[in-house]
This record gives structure tokens, C-alpha cells and sequence, in this order.
């Protein structure tokens, strides 16, 4: 069909949820990659171990390709490359997960789109990712993660060695994301200026304070183009092993501004260094009147008494919140218990200025919310539960 067919264009994809390429199925995708001269698009899943033979398949020019995404279904044992002779000089979108950087392509001038899951390198430093991001001006959407478990430790080491010296300008970078050492993510940010940055995700496996939170405050800089950004709207997701962090500038318009993920062991852990976090970058948050909290945990994360004092610790910090929306009525009647005066406090010493408690529909308000209630009320300062 292939040899008889009209010279259209190919879209080559293949991105099986469960390893399932065959031999034959294999077959009919070197078949089509055959016809370099015709292939627009590629997407592969291959399968464990990943078969060299669709990577050696694309060592020529491929005139019209441009989209490529290969993903191996499982971590190989090696660092796979794409061949050095690969041209494809009208490719936009590149893709890549376990793979090096390609260093030296020809087409990384052209690319609009670049993201590098889990990059497996450890000696890809922050000068040899800026230096590569200084051939590319026109992308719009850059993401990397790094594959082994670089340590803080490591990354400074290799900028004793190695200085920084190249500052990067992407002009029209709209997405960013990393993923990896909070050393390595606060040596590149300060040398890279975008000044077009909407939307930026950052993931950090170690709860490093002052790279992180230096990271976060650069970030937002860039994004508001302001030394003293603020941001109006929070939400805090967690989850079992982790928190997501999203931080609006503006009002919300569905898009993200800075997603913040931190890794760790326990929802306990991870609320305490998520407190910590916002208290050293609290000038951002001064004038913040929204704020959701979300569980998606498995566990009873609003029971226990480290979970309370977490709480405290972390809404204490938001002076401005008028409206606090929360997951579920579980989670409000946590809350509420951190909420509630203690001895000697006043009963407004936590979100002085809430005005509504919002909850899905059908959440039941439980005796601490409702004691709550009547304090804020009693006081002077009344807050009203909505269901949404």
C-alpha cells in the first residue's frame, strides 16, 4: 500500500498503554519509517527492553518530520541517543524521555517544543543546559528532568569546578518546568531571562529551603516582571507523598501560574516544610483573598496533633484570605479544629479577615466547625459556609 499509495504525508504512531508491540506490528513501523521523505509525525512507545532498531531507523533526513516522541515503557539499563545522523530540519517538537540532550543536532535551532523527561546524565551541569538553550530562541515550551538522583552536594561540586558563565535569553518561552537538585534549578533560573514566562512547574525531591524558596521568588520576578510580585489566589493539593503548590499572580483564569511540587514521606513532613516554605517568601502572599486547600491523600491527613499545628502554622501566614475553599467536609472539620482559638488567643488569631468557608455540596458541618462559627460570629467577625 505504502509503495503504491499517493506521496502523502505519514503520521507514524504508536502508544500502547501495555507493552504490546508484536514483531508484526514492529515490522509495519520500520516499513513506514522507510519513507523518511513522507513522515510528518512520530510517536513511539517502544517497548523493555527498547528496540534499537525504530531509533536506528531514523539516522537520515527526514525532510517533513515535525513532531518526534519516544518513550521507552521501562527505565533501559543504558543512555539512549538519537543518531547523530538524523536530520530533520523542519522539526518543531521534540520529545524525549531517557534520553541524553542532543548536543550538536542540527535541528535544535528550529524547536519550539522541547521536554527531556528524565534525562540520564549526571554530568549534564547547569553550564553545558545553558549553553544549549542559548542555540534555541524560539522555544515556547521547555521542560527537563533528570533520570539519576543528583544530589545538592554533587551540583556544587560541579560549579567549583565549572562557574557559570553563559546568561540565556529565550524570548517567546511561555512553559517551564524542572525537575531535580534545588541547587541545580537556583544556579540555571538567575542566569536565564523570559521575559514572555506565563506558566512554570517546578518539582523538588530535596527539601532544600534556600535554593527552593530563592527559585520560587526569581520565578514569579519574571513572570509579574516585578522585584516584589504578589499573588491573589493558592491552591495546596496533597497528596500521599507529596504537595502541589499552585500560585495564581492574577486573578485566576484557568491557567497556572507557578505549580510548585514537593516530594516527601509523610503528610505531616511535607505540611511542615510547605509552611516553612511560604514563611520565607511571605511578602508574596500578602495580598492573597483566595486559598484552597485539597486531600487527595489516602490517609486521615486533618487528624492528629502535628497535622493541627501544621495547619495553624501554614494559614497563620494568609492575614488576607477571605474565602477558603476545602476538598471535603472531613478536611473543614480539621480545620476547624486548627482554626479554633487556643488558650489565651484570640478567636480571629487565624485568618482575621475570612468571610466564607466553602465546601462541596452535601459536606456535613461537624461540632468543631459549628463551635467555630459561633466564635467568629460572637466576635464580631461572622463567616459563612457555602456550599458549592
Amino acid at each position: 500500500m505504502l509503495a503504491r499509495s499517493p506521496p502523502f504525508p505519514l503520521i507514524i504512531n504508536h502508544f500502547p498503554i501495555h507493552p504490546t508491540t508484536t514483531a508484526e506490528v514492529e515490522g509495519r513501523i520500520l516499513l513506514a519509517l522507510k519513507h523518511h521523505d513522507r513522515v510528518r509525525r512520530i510517536r513511539l512507545r517502544v517497548h523493555d527492553p527498547p528496540s534499537m532498531g525504530f531509533i536506528e531507523a531514523i539516522n537520515e533526513e527526514f525532510p517533513l518530520l515535525e513532531y518526534l516522541h519516544i518513550q521507552p515503557q521501562k527505565m533501559p539499563n543504558t543512555e539512549l541517543s538519537l543518531p547523530s545522523t538524523l536530520r530533520a530540519p523542519r522539526l518543531r517538537h521534540l520529545v524525549l524521555h531517557n534520553f541524553t540532550f542532543p548536543i550538536g543536532s542540527p535541528f535544535l535551532a528550529g524547536l519550539v517544543t522541547l521536554s527531556l523527561e528524565r534525562n540520564p546524565s549526571a554530568n549534564f551541569g547547569p553550564n553545558e543546559l545553558l549553553q544549549q538553550l542559548s542555540l534555541m530562541p524560539h522555544l515556547v515550551t521547555f521542560k527537563i528532568s533528570f533520570r539519576t538522583a543528583l544530589s545538592n552536594r554533587h551540583v556544587e561540586s560541579h560549579l567549583l569546578r565549572m562557574p557559570l558563565l553563559t546568561r540565556v535569553t529565550l524570548p517567546i518561552l511561555r512553559w517551564f518546568g524542572f525537575e531535580g537538585p534545588s541547587a541545580y534549578m537556583g544556579a540555571v533560573l538567575p542566569r536565564m531571562t523570559m521575559p514572555l514566562l506565563k506558566v512554570a512547574e517546578i518539582v523538588s525531591a530535596t527539601l532544600d529551603l534556600p535554593n527552593l524558596t530563592s527559585s520560587i521568588l526569581f520565578t514569579l520576578q519574571s513572570m509579574c516582571e516585578t522585584e516584589n510580585p504578589r499573588l491573589h489566589d493558592v491552591k495546596v493539593t496533597f497528596h500521599d507523598v507529596h504537595v502541589v503548590v499552585t500560585m495564581y499572580p492574577h486573578k485566576r483564569s484557568g491557567m497556572p501560574a507557578l505549580r510548585l511540587r514537593l516530594l516527601g514521606l509523610r503528610p505531616a513532613i511535607v505540611l511542615e516544610f510547605t509552611a516553612r516554605v511560604f514563611d520565607r517568601t511571605r511578602a508574596v502572599f500578602t495580598e492573597v483573598e483566595s486559598l484552597t486547600l485539597e486531600d487527595r491523600t489516602s490517609w486521615t491527613l486533618h487528624e492528629g496533633f502535628a497535622i493541627q499545628d501544621g495547619w495553624r502554622e501554614l494559614l497563620r501566614l494568609f492575614s488576607q484570605v477571605r474565602t477558603l475553599h476545602v476538598s471535603s467536609g472531613d478536611l473543614m472539620e480539621g480545620l476547624s479544629r486548627s482554626l479554633w482559638s487556643h488558650e489565651g488567643e484570640s478567636a480571629i488569631g487565624v485568618l482575621p479577615m475570612l468571610r466564607v468557608l466553602s465546601c462541596p455540596k452535601g459536606s456535613q458541618v461537624g461540632e468543631s466547625c459549628v463551635s467555630f462559627l459561633v466564635a467568629r460570629r460572637n466576635a464580631g467577625f461572622p463567616v459563612t459556609i457555602s456550599h458549592r
